[in-house]
């Protein structure tokens, strides 16, 4: 039987002399390289290349006679492969094919045709079985076991903790001992487990540890101590860490480095204990452990609620110590100043780390812009901190520019920080929004535009590497690094982290832990909208009356996942009052409590607000209905009979409001000042002179007794009717330790204009409240001018001339009620004439245009 068919010992005939059998459509198929022939012609081979370098076409005669057969000649069938694998009881013979590939025309390939295919594959699979060999089954030493222990630095986390827990395992069925090295590998492998082991597996293995310990075998170092610390952060067991510390220099005499302190101080700040921190700090100056900048932050963070002055003590003791502060230190004063409001101290602090060789983040950025936030809230008397702004103490029109400038600060703080390449997070976004939304300035939308963009593009980026971990392109270390920005490949750009990515979260999540949300919100990684973003929008868009642009965020913010709560609904429940919406606010509340968001008595107050706002008379039926209904455990409270009481005023109700006075104390609740205060709005609106008979109760009673809004009301009703009472009511309030505001001054001198018969005496008097309310350094606004002039106009009195001097002084414009107040007396406006005519109405031609109060002469 020929088992070599003709054909195919011509292949191997030609493989043998090493010559390239080429497919027809390579681009070598008419090319050789240079020298190709002459090498071919000493071989003697079959193919003989032509003189101008190429090679005879398949099926063409050569210059020797020979005719080179098509590449297909030279493929053995499957029936020859049949025939090569029955031939198992003669010595196999090597046969080789040398080819080329399309993509690489200058490599060769060589393999052997005749080595059969069960053959390949049993070495394929020894081989692959030999790569796959577990490394810790040939570990026989404690030496091999440590080797292997601390060359895994590559593997996965979950990969890492597999290979603690079999070592573990193998060293205990050999009978294998281990050493120091050993337990320090296997805790940092343990320590750094992607799931909860981390509390307890490396606990257990220390206590095996002590065991050793105790026969002397070995001794923990630092390091131990260090892994076990490390384990104690990541599980919260803080007091477990103190006492593994009294454990290290009682049993073992070691004493811990400033590392270790550092950490420990630590574990002080995120529990806020001042006295432990104290005591550690204490204990290093007495053991000559050199503190670090570290050190420092710590303990400033710390202490960081206490006054300024002692954060600024220990910064002091940074410097004088030759300690170079870091941006952190930075960052730990200026969120302290934040805490105390002071707004200038922190600003200056942000020029001292620019002026030193370090570069802000964003947690400094969103310190600096939230702070914008709360300057706004002081400015407009609106702070939940510090002393409140005095509106008194600043016209309208100059708190308008400083909040404007508030406003433009935050802006250039968030374009700084997009010049230097710092990304936002989902804080900044909040913060700057929260800065737009209380100016009601129509750029809070774009900024969202761009939050959602920047949001969508991080999604992209963790969606490409979350793609090249599941490939294991990436160790989930390294691919955690490349979230956070950490990473050597990222170039400072950095992907954001999300919430699965690990270790660099770590303080993230510890403040989450113990409830210091607000700090990890600060530092947290990443951009996406949440509730607060869209409680922030909703703010402004009711600011600014946009209520279907609300109502398209709501809808928005529900398409994205994000669940409204009691905040949202109760916000919404202000978008109705816009327009009076009744019906919606309806809707909503019945919503809220579909949807298992439990309504509050807060939320219920809010939709009693709409139905006030619109002087609905269901009101009362709902409040009768609520109050009565037993499915729920809610109690109407002092705001609930205060927006009843706000329908009273708008229809004038006075009845109604006493019962609903009634009906609160009936109920157990006391009514508070600003209940009564409400309640003589509604005689107000009635023109009941009867309102004396509340103020007086409440002078006797004296609990709650009269404020300043209380007075307010009741000089303004004594105002109007020009009752003299106005000017004994005013001398109580003085007495009684009361300070006027602007507001006060501003209705005497009403009551002034309103003296008519005896304008000398008016014109006194006026003089009188002006001056006093200059010594009170109250600073007079529209309001005060107008009445001044209205007491100056019924005589023309020049005194005009110097209201409009002033005026100008201040930056405060004329109103159509200054120009109509001078117009309807006629000397008043011939005092308008020549005040034109001296230049005084210059400044303010935009005014006497927009009223149209100058006729033409």
């Amino acid at each position: 039987m020929n088992l070599f068919p003709r054909k195919f010992k011509e292949r191997t005939l030609v493989a043998q002399n090493r010559l390239e059998v080429l497919d027809e459509g390579s681009p070598m198929a008419n090319t050789a390289p240079p020298g190709a022939a002459k090498a071919r012609q000493q071989k003697g081979g079959l193919m003989m290349a032509r003189k101008d370098g190429s090679s005879p076409a398949a099926g063409e005669a050569s210059p020797a006679g020979a005719t080179v057969p098509p590449l297909s000649t030279y493929i053995p069938s499957a029936g020859m492969d049949a025939t090569l694998e029955r031939s198992t009881d003669r010595p196999r013979k090597k046969v080789y094919l040398t080819t080329v590939r399309k993509e690489q025309p200058l490599k060769r390939y060589t393999r052997d045709l005749a080595r059969s295919r069960d053959g390949q594959e049993r070495r394929d699979k020894a081989k692959h079985g030999k790569e796959d060999a577990d490394p810790v089954e040939e570990c026989m030493t404690t030496a091999s076991f440590n080797f292997i222990l601390k060359d895994s630095t590559k593997k996965t986390r979950l990969e890492r903790k597999t290979l603690a827990i079999k070592a573990v395992e193998r060293m205990r069925t050999m009978h294998v001992p281990m050493d120091l090295e050993t337990y320090n590998n296997l805790l940092a492998l343990l320590v750094d487990s992607p799931d909860q082991d981390c509390a307890v597996r490396p606990f257990k293995l220390y206590e095996e540890m002590k065991d050793d310990c105790r026969e002397g075998v070995l001794k923990p170092d630092l390091q131990t101590f260090s892994h076990l610390l490390q384990a104690c952060e990541r599980t919260g067991a803080f007091d477990k860490a103190f006492d593994l510390l009294s454990e290290m220099k009682l049993e073992f005499g070691l004493l811990p480095d400033t590392n270790m302190y550092n950490k420990l101080l630590g574990f002080c700040v995120l529990q806020r204990d001042e006295h432990r921190a104290s005591s550690l700090f204490e204990e290093m100056k007495n053991g000559k452990v050199q503190p670090n900048v570290h050190t420092y932050n710590s303990l400033m963070n710390v202490f960081a609620e206490n006054p300024a002055e002692l954060l600024a003590q220990m910064f002091d003791d940074m410097i004088r110590q030759n300690i170079p502060p870091n941006r952190r230190t930075y960052n730990t004063l200026m969120r302290s100043c934040q805490r105390q409001g002071d707004y200038d101290k922190a600003f200056k602090l942000f020029e001292e780390l620019k002026a030193e060789p370090l570069e802000p983040d964003v947690v400094t950025y969103n310190i600096l812009i939230d702070m914008c936030k709360e300057r706004i809230d002081f400015l407009q008397g609106n702070a939940s901190s510090g002393a409140a702004a005095n509106p008194n103490r600043r016209n309208e029109e100059q708190q308008e520019s400083r909040i404007k400038g508030v406003c433009m600060l935050a802006s250039s703080l968030f374009n700084e920080m997009d010049e230097k390449e710092i990304r936002p997070n989902t804080f900044t976004y909040n913060a700057l929004m929260g800065v737009l939304a209380r100016c009601a300035d129509l750029r809070i939308f774009t900024v969202f535009h761009s939050m959602k963009e920047d949001a969508e593009e991080e999604e992209k980026d963790r969606h490409k590497l979350q793609v090249l971990l599941d490939n294991g392109d990436l160790m989930d270390s390294e691919g955690a690094l490349m979230l956070a920005g950490l990473g050597d490949n990222t170039n400072g750009n950095g992907i954001l982290m999300d919430d699965k990515s690990g270790a660099a979260l770590r303080g993230h999540y510890q403040r989450l832990l113990i409830g210091d949300d607000y700090l990890a919100r600060q530092s947290a990684f990443g951009v996406k909208p949440d509730i607060t973003t869209y409680h922030t929008l909703l703010t402004a868009a009711e600011r600014m009356g946009k209520a279907e642009t609300a109502y398209e965020l709501f809808d928005e913010m529900k398409e994205h996942g994000i669940q409204p709560d009691v905040v949202t609904y109760i916000k919404m429940m202000g978008v109705c009052c816009l327009n009076k919406e009744t019906d919606r606010a309806y809707d909503l509340f019945q919503e809220a409590s579909e949807k298992m968001v439990v309504p509050d008595i807060e939320l219920y107050n809010a939709f009693v607000n709409v139905l006030a706002e619109a002087g609905d008379p269901e009101v009362f039926d709902s409040f009768q209905r609520f109050t009565t209904d037993r499915t729920n455990n809610l109690k109407p409270n002092a705001d609930t009979y205060g927006a009843l009481l706000d329908v009273c005023h708008l229809t004038k109700d006075i009845e109604r409001a006493r019962s609903v006075v009634d009906d609160m104390q009936a109920r157990g609740l006391v009514p508070t000042i600003t209940t009564y205060n409400k309640l003589m709005m509604v005689f107000v609106a009635a023109n009941d002179p009867a309102i004396r008979e509340i103020f007086d109760m409440l002078k006797q009673r004296n609990d709650p007794g009269p404020n300043l809004e209380t007075y307010t009301i009741l000089l303004a009703f004594y105002s109007a009717r020009a009752d003299p009472q106005c000017l004994h009511l005013f001398e109580d309030m003085k007495k009684t330790g009361i300070d006027p505001d602007c507001r006060v001054f501003n209705i005497m001198l009403q009551y002034c204009a309103k003296l008519r018969d005896d304008v000398v005496r008016a014109k006194k008097k006026s003089l009188k409240f002006f001056f006093e309310l200059k010594l009170r350094e109250l600073t007079p606004d529209i309001d005060t001018y107008n009445a001044l002039m209205e007491v100056f106009a019924v005589t023309g009195d020049p005194l005009i001339f110097k209201v409009f001097e002033e005026m100008i002084e201040n930056s405060i414009v004329p109103n159509k009620t200054t120009f109509s107040t001078l117009i309807k007396e006629k000397k008043g406006l011939d005092m308008l004439r020549k005040a034109g005519e001296k230049g005084l109405l210059d400044p303010h031609p935009d005014a006497i245009e927009e009223g149209g109060l100058i006729p033409p002469d």
